[in-house]
């Protein structure tokens, strides 16, 4: 598409192009779901909206029938003159912004805007914490739009657009900080793990960094809580920290500590084949665990729930959960995070193998997602520490 000739309709996955944005929308404007008796005009919409890489008619079709596709449009004196097509899956919680079209008689209306926010809100809706789209490279008037509402630049697609065109491929959080409460847990300072086993001491200095800004955070103190807290025997390299070591060390530290553990002793054995490696972590966490039992650090033989989460959160506590380090980084082992904040639909959490962006450390995660990646190992084994001050 030239941009030149229709500057201000968009398709981010296609084409460029963005609607300049009235402060209001006309009352005449309607925003509702795509129905069967649209098609004609969509089809019609397409036509005047893109000059190339259109949907057709049976595209159009396919899509008002998806199960994973929501389609939505903008109607004014019984036409369509926009339309957004939002794509997700149940297995993932990123949503894909397909396509925005605006019909070029109804620039300067509100209507791109109207059509952004509502993509931004189904996405939630559906159950996805990330929206993403493609733009194209030479289109700044699209990326100073995407860019007020928040989306941020993921990477650059080569030759994306039939005429040669890159792609700016850009993703905004639906984590909502207007929607989730004030709470401690969102003020706790970000630390990078500085090895690969020591995402559990790293988690806990954020958590206890959170309840007390006077704790210190660097790398003796990473190292400090990693050799107090030791519990795994891994295959080859250095051991990671079990629940019981965790939350040992926080309770002599003067925190209150609940531990979240169905699986008590045996959470890690399964990954390890020597029965040797096995006594030892068994026996280490039954030690730590009878060390906890004589502090009488309250250990729940049951699954932290998203719900029990979030009520915690309320509370004012700090939840560290064990999640698979397959579902976020695609590699194989136990990795522990800080759970910040939950807005009603999207839990915040720091995890200290990512890297800052651009200055937020945060990942969003929706609560499907959340369940899947608190999940561990072959027997979907989980366990968590509940952080407050003093005794909970």
């Amino acid at each position: 598409m030239n941009d030149l000739k229709n500057p201000f309709s968009v398709r981010p996955t296609v084409d460029g192009g963005m609607l300049t944005v009235a402060p209001e929308l006309t009352q005449m404007q309607q925003l509702r779901s795509a129905r069967t008796d649209d098609i004609s005009m969509l089809f019609d919409l397409e036509q005047r909206a893109f000059t190339t890489d259109r949907i057709s008619r049976r595209s159009w079709h396919n899509l008002l029938r998806s199960s994973s596709a929501k389609v939505s449009v903008v109607v004014r004196s019984g036409s369509v003159i926009g339309a957004t097509v939002l794509l997700y899956r149940a297995d993932t919680s990123v949503a894909r912004l397909y396509s925005i079209a605006v019909c070029p008689c109804s620039r300067q209306q509100g209507t791109a805007r109207l059509l952004l926010e509502n993509a931004i809100d189904e996405a939630r809706s559906v159950g996805a914490s990330l929206i993403r789209l493609e733009t194209r490279a030479d289109n700044t008037a699209a990326q100073a739009l995407f860019g007020r509402y928040e989306f941020t630049r993921l990477s650059r697609k080569i030759s994306y657009y039939a005429d040669g065109m890159d792609a700016l491929h850009m993703q905004r959080s639906l984590w909502s900080e207007h929607e989730a409460p004030d709470l401690v847990a969102l003020h706790a300072p970000y630390y990078a793990q500085t090895l690969d086993f020591t995402c559990g001491p790293c988690a806990l200095l954020m958590a206890m960094a959170a309840l007390d800004p006077s704790v210190a955070i660097d790398r003796t103190a990473e190292i400090r809580l990693w050799r107090e807290a030791t519990t795994i025997f891994m295959a080859a390299g250095h051991g990671g920290c079990g629940p019981f070591g965790l939350a040992l060390a926080a309770v002599k530290r003067g925190f209150g500590v609940r531990v979240y553990a169905p699986t008590g002793i045996k959470l890690f054995v399964d990954s390890v084949r020597n029965p040797l490696k096995k006594a030892v972590i068994a026996l280490v966490e039954a030690d730590f665990k009878s060390e906890l039992v004589a502090t009488q650090t309250k250990i729940v033989a049951t699954s932290l729930s998203p719900l029990s989460v979030a009520e915690h959160l309320r509370n004012g506590e700090v939840p560290i959960v064990l999640t698979s380090l397959w579902r976020l980084h695609g590699e194989k082992g136990p990795h522990w995070v800080v759970v910040t904040g939950f807005d009603g639909a999207v839990f915040r959490i720091l995890d200290p193998i990512a890297p800052p962006a651009q200055g937020d450390p945060g990942i969003s995660v929706s609560v499907e997602e959340f369940r899947r990646i608190t999940r561990y190992g072959r027997r979907r084994q989980t366990a968590a520490l509940i952080l407050s001050k003093g005794t909970p």
